[in-house]
């Protein structure tokens, strides 16, 4: 499926060098180029874009305010392309996938659209329509975990986890104020737990997604999830799920 793509640039000499770099991409499909935001705006609700290319100093409509009034719709996704590195934190603030710095290098652009595919594929996945029950061979989702303590054994209901961090061969879960060493793997647990409530943060953490209440960028991409029981992360891998699980679950 192509990535129907909006450049939004007042630079005739930018969005030719955009187009330059895009026709690289054998998956994007410029459907439309503007001088403004306002402009873009008008067009957005007939073209239905995937992507825009946005640049943040325009007349008439700057870059920021069109994606500030972009901020409640999933798509289109937005990635600014800029000559000024001050705009950086307004930017994430709107949701951006990224932001890059004119002159765009091919690969710094290619890591940005990277990003997207990723976050797109979260969107589709999450709005495809659901069948009324699992079809046949369809792999169940793990309901609750089995612990044992001594000569007890602990069942614990998956919505009660709080989050799961790797010790070597064995898990903790955290369920409240309560820990539960089981023996498994966390990428066993990531593959059985509920993709709709559960997220891996990075190699060693498993969070249920009710759980965070915060995401701090931390330049570069990087982002720190706060859970709400205080407990920090650094976010490294599915970041654009993550983004998706916490705007529509």
């Amino acid at each position: 499926m192509k990535i129907k793509t909006v450049l939004v640039d007042d630079e005739p000499l930018a969005r030719q060098r955009m187009r330059e770099l895009l026709a690289e991409q054998a998956d994007l499909e410029i459907v439309g180029e503007f001088v403004s935001g306002a402009e873009a705006k008008a067009a957005l609700g007939k073209l239905t874009p995937d992507l825009l290319l946005l640049d943040v100093q325009m007349p008439r409509m700057t870059g920021l305010k069109l994606a500030q009034l972009l901020a409640d719709e999933p798509l289109p996704l937005v990635v600014f392309v800029t000559a000024h590195d001050s705009f950086a934190v307004e930017a994430f603030d709107t949701r951006a996938v990224d932001y890059l710095l004119k002159p765009v290098r091919a690969e710094r652009l290619a890591r940005a659209l990277e990003r997207v595919r990723d976050q797109l594929a979260a969107i589709r996945e999450s709005t495809a329509e659901k069948p009324a029950a699992n079809p046949p061979g369809a792999k169940p989702v793990l309901s609750r975990l089995m612990a044992k303590s001594g000569e007890r054994v602990f069942f614990i209901k998956a919505e009660q986890i709080d989050w799961i961090e790797s010790a070597g061969n064995y898990v903790i879960v955290h369920v409240g104020a309560e820990r539960h060493i089981i023996r498994e793997t966390m990428a066993t647990l990531e593959g059985e737990l509920s993709p709709k409530d559960f997220v891996r943060l990075n190699r060693s953490l498993i969070v249920n997604v009710r759980t965070i209440v915060e995401l701090k960028s931390q330049g570069q991409g990087e982002y720190l999830a706060t859970l709400t029981d205080g407990k920090r992360a650094n976010v490294t891998v599915g970041l654009h799920k993550l983004e998706t699980k916490l705007r529509f679950g």
